[in-house]
């Protein structure tokens, strides 16, 4: 099981805490991986919905344990990435806006302003698509260098992915 993953401090405690351990440490990878299956969900209802696939319980509490939380730090921390923090921003913003426009009714009256938040909506989805376009230019990044295999934390979310 010691892929490297118990040289992260963080991961280590997780992984040796009693009631935590390594369901505790695949819902961490899983709510900040950039990969993960659950990404386009907002922060809540994705820790709902792993916390449900994990735990059976959609409102399990890890997110205020202290031990979860820094190893959530950690995790960002190690796989930051500015292109993809900008493309979880943008999707937040868009994921707001489609909010937004739920619950608005158009009307002669908010005709002009709704069609301005329309054209914002349009440059945002344009940017979006910039980056991932760049994005997708940057590569696979599966595979650093070397012949290495996958990691504890890559093998664990590939077993949930099948």
């Amino acid at each position: 099981m010691d892929d490297g993953i118990n040289g992260v401090e963080e991961f280590k405690t997780l992984l040796d805490t009693k009631g935590l351990g390594n369901k505790a440490m695949l819902w961490v990878a899983l709510f900040c991986d950039y990969d993960s299956l659950y990404r386009h969900f907002t922060e809540s209802e994705r820790a709902r919905m792993i916390s449900s696939s994990i735990f059976n319980d959609y409102d399990w509490k890890g997110l205020k344990n202290k031990k979860i939380a820094l190893a959530i730090d950690k995790y960002k921390a190690l796989q930051f990435d500015p292109l993809d923090a900008q493309l979880n921003v943008f999707n937040e913003k868009i994921n707001q806006y489609t909010e937004f426009l739920k619950t608005v009714n158009i009307s002669e009256d908010n005709a002009a302003d709704m069609q301005k938040v329309m054209i914002g909506i349009d440059k945002m989805l344009s940017t979006r698509q910039k980056l991932l376009d760049a994005i997708e230019r940057r590569g696979d990044r599966t595979k650093i260098s070397g012949d290495a295999e996958l990691s504890y934390l890559e093998k664990i979310q590939s077993i949930t992915t099948k």
